[in-house]
């Protein structure tokens, strides 16, 4: 929105992208009753059915109450009540290193409920909601609308010359070349691992790894020496009962990287992954054999590597037109951490709130907004989940922490629960270099819940 924009008319945005983060921000954007374009390259059903889920979309715990002022939360029960039994929770995750003895393992309970949805099911829902209400205006808000259409780097100027504001929401590629990369910002300049994920059934929603000394249900965190392997309860997007993700990391260059790009499909990516269990993880490798593919769904697998990279939030197209940053196109990490759709939904939120602040202070919707919306965004949460993403990648300046937290966490309950909370609030991540600075850490964390 420029300075001259009319104060008494509806403002219109356009967003780029059709995935989670861009109809998070289309149906927040359309409920402060501003006209909201939502712009995608596949159809309704398409995004739904026809293509892979990018990631596993985990809320884990404080997360989720952003989320809420977006939409109501209809994943919300707990995992084994039968009137909720669909959805995906879990409150604790069985932790193993390969080559490490039995009582190195530890279960750590969290201080919060992780939520596992299909994101291509968390969006499908928000976008159905959008299209819902923008049947010609319902519920006395503007007209929206969603438009099937490629937007090209050419193309982007017409549509942002058409809109107040406009987001490029298309992720880690595609249009997001158009931003500058952040070179301060962004930790790596390459891939630090090849990702492989699949999603099974074959295991109830509530089964314990009891081969890793655990006595509770949860997920696996299990760690080697070339990569990491994360296994949890998942609510797939057809209602499939019992359903697990699989994601695993494999650092480059390694036989296990190899073993990953070998897969063609969800019967090999999880043969590969089957297999990497029984030789690396052979205390949980036989439940692992209780998976099975999801016949129903013949994108339940993805292969790849993508590198970390944070973006300046605002570009101008060929025209000199202003475009932004949202979700991945803003900040994207690797999903070892589980970042991304954390940073993307508190991200929708607090743009939802400063453009509403700056439209009732008749400010405009300008690139110094934009810029300190972003500033905000990062001292608030993107600088701390780049952060965490990097202790978890096993980053030389987090060695010392990783290693006080994974050899204290068997021994010590209130440690290994001090590690999960940074999937939730990963903020300590951002002053933890030393040893010293763990059990400092951990100590107010047992306090506090003492």
């Amino acid at each position: 929105m420029t300075s001259t924009h009319d104060t008494n008319s509806t403002p219109s945005i356009a967003i780029i992208g059709a995935g989670l983060a861009g109809v998070n921000a289309a149906l927040a954007f359309h409920r402060e009753g501003w006209a909201v374009d939502l712009y995608s390259n596949r159809t309704r059903s398409e995004l739904r059915d026809e293509v892979p889920a990018t990631g596993t979309a985990i809320l884990f715990g404080a997360s989720r109450t952003p989320d809420r002022t977006i939409t109501t939360d209809r994943y919300a029960g707990t995992a084994g009540d039968p009137a909720t039994e669909a959805a995906a929770h879990f409150t604790a995750s069985s932790v193993g290193i390969a080559g490490a003895p039995p009582e190195a393992s530890f279960t750590a309970g969290f201080t919060y409920e992780a939520q596992s949805v299909d994101p291509r099911l968390r969006a499908d829902d928000r976008l159905g909601e959008f299209l819902a209400e923008t049947q010609d205006g319902a519920d006395g808000t503007a007209a929206s609308r969603f438009i099937v259409e490629d937007v090209t780097a050419e193309s982007l100027d017409a549509v942002a010359a058409g809109h107040d504001l406009t987001f490029v929401a298309t992720g880690k590629a595609g249009l997001a070349d158009i931003f500058d990369t952040d070179t301060d910002r962004t930790p790596y300049d390459s891939a630090q691992r090849y990702l492989l994920t699949v999603t099974a059934q074959g295991l109830p929603a509530d089964h314990v790894f009891a081969g890793r000394g655990s006595t509770v249900p949860g997920g696996l965190l299990s760690l080697h020496e070339e990569g990491e392997v994360f296994v949890g309860p998942h609510l797939h997007k057809d209602g499939e009962r019992d359903t697990w993700v699989i994601l695993a990391w494999a650092r480059p260059g390694t036989a296990t990287e190899e073993a990953f790009r070998s897969a063609v499909d969800a019967d090999t990516a999880l043969d590969v992954l089957q297999d990497l269990h029984h030789r690396v993880f052979p205390d949980v490798a036989g439940d692992l054999d209780s998976l099975r593919p999801l016949d129903s769904d013949p994108h339940s697998w993805l292969k790849g590597a993508a590198t970390p990279r944070v973006r300046r939030p605002t570009a101008r197209t060929s025209g000199g037109h202003l475009v932004a940053t949202l979700g991945d196109t803003s900040v994207a990490v690797d999903p070892i951490a589980g970042q991304g759709a954390q940073l993307g939904t508190y991200q929708v939120a607090a743009l939802r709130d400063g453009l509403r602040e700056a439209l009732e202070k008749d400010e405009a919707w300008d690139e110094n907004l934009l810029a300190d919306l972003f500033e905000a965004h990062w001292d608030n949460h993107a600088a701390a989940g780049v952060a965490v993403t990097s202790l978890f990648l096993g980053d030389p300046e987090y060695a010392e922490v990783a290693q006080e937290f994974f050899t204290s966490s068997p021994g010590d309950p209130a440690a290994a629960s001090t590690l999960f909370s940074l999937f939730s609030d990963p903020s300590p991540a951002l002053r933890l270099r030393t040893a010293g600075d763990v059990r400092e850490l951990v100590a107010s964390f047992r306090e506090v819940a003492a």
